[in-house]
């Protein structure tokens, strides 16, 4: 990493500074954004850039009483005081970009609230930590879509989703197991929200191509422009189960999480960028995989300054990188910490640092820069958070 990047990225002061330290990034700062005319036929693609994304972003935090007594039990119970705003005021005004939704199977409607009300509920920790700023996926996703359809030149949003299925906590209400036909379920109720020509999925990826590998490997990704206003879906796990009768994920509507070399290998999830890990994600962007990492865990990055996760997060190619504190001033509640994870350049999304095209410019992806303050009081101006 250059020094320009390291002093910029230690920096919350300097956040626009980057926009000149990125790579194939625009000179110009943000406010100069819009003044940037995108050229026809650039041919940037959906692989080609990278974006910031909320951890658990339908997260609110338990009542200090409720952690106190889960602390009795488990040390965990200090990592779960974070909480998000609504998903519309995420894309806003932080520049999120992506989101990860956990959610609970209840066909009858009759285990998790709203009771009465069928389908996946949204939901942490079942019993301790169930507050959600969405209680439904339908509820979650409705509102991606709400901020989507009055922002239809925005880039593609990607919602990835973690099935809980286990039990954490003996006694009801206890999540249940997913069958073939829950998880056919799910795929019915994104589509019931989000139509055909809304959605990014893996036919549209494959197209001719024999597996879905196969067009990664070859660079099939979209377009950008072809695709703005629309979103994609992720799975967090359950690649296996996923996949049974959908050889290369065909008719599914989301991307499960793969291994290189298996048919259905497009969206690799790595939480940790660090250490063999980060030249190993470098590898896998280069070849075209698309990636979600991880550039701090709640509270405990924050707490102890540290953003050697964040820096190898964001050098590492990935093209989102989940965080839990996308603005300055969110972490301070932390011993007055500075931590913040934001795209160099302070807007939502930037050309990709490993495979971008020459002569990649920032606001050939979008251009409004995330409202953030110029200077934090007690902002850090070295290279730790």
């Amino acid at each position: 990493m250059n020094r320009c990047m390291q002093v910029a990225l230690g920096s919350v002061v300097a956040v626009t500074l980057l926009a000149a330290c990125s790579s194939g990034g625009s000179s110009a700062g943000p406010g100069a954004a819009s003044a940037t005319t995108e050229p026809a036929g650039h041919g940037l693609k959906l692989n080609q850039i990278q974006v910031i994304g909320s951890h658990n972003s339908y997260h609110i935090e338990q009542p200090a009483d409720v952690l106190a007594e889960y602390a009795k039990v488990s040390a965990d119970a200090a990592t779960l005081a974070y909480t998000h705003e609504p998903l519309g005021e995420q894309f806003e005004n932080q520049g999120v970009r992506q989101i990860e939704i956990d959610v609970h199977a209840d066909p009858t409607g009759q285990i998790f609230r709203p009771i009465g009300t069928p389908g996946f509920k949204v939901l942490h920790i079942e019993q301790i930590d169930e507050d959600s700023t969405c209680l439904t996926l339908t509820e979650c996703i409705t509102a991606v879509k709400a901020w989507s359809d009055t922002h239809p030149d925005a880039i593609p949003i990607m919602i990835q989703i973690e099935i809980k299925d286990g039990i954490d906590f003996p006694g009801p209400p206890d999540s249940i197991p997913m069958t073939p036909e829950l998880y056919d379920a799910l795929d019915a109720e994104i589509l019931a929200v989000f139509p055909a020509d809304r959605l990014i999925t893996p036919d549209d990826v494959r197209g001719s191509y024999p597996t879905l590998e196969a067009a990664v490997l070859a660079g099939n990704w979209p377009l950008i422009d072809d695709v703005r206003g629309r979103v994609m879906f992720t799975l967090d796990n359950k690649r296996d189960a996923y996949v049974v009768g959908h050889e290369s994920l065909a008719g599914r509507v989301a991307f499960a999480p793969s291994t290189p070399g298996l048919p259905d290998a497009a969206f690799l999830k790595e939480n940790d960028p660090q250490g063999d890990n980060f030249a190993r994600i470098q590898d896998e962007v280069r070849r075209g995989y698309v990636i979600r990492t991880r550039a701090d865990d709640p509270v405990t990055t924050a707490t102890s300054g540290d953003v050697s996760q964040r820096d190898a997060a964001l050098a590492s190619g990935a093209q989102w990188v989940s965080t839990d504190s996308p603005l300055p001033g969110m972490t301070a509640r932390y011993n007055g910490s500075t931590y913040v994870a934001m795209i160099p350049g302070g807007t939502p999304a930037r050309c990709n640092p490993l495979n971008a095209p020459p002569g990649c410019q920032n606001t050939w992806i979008e251009d409004s820069p995330i409202p953030v303050p110029t200077a934090v009081p007690g902002a850090s101006t070295g290279t730790t958070g």
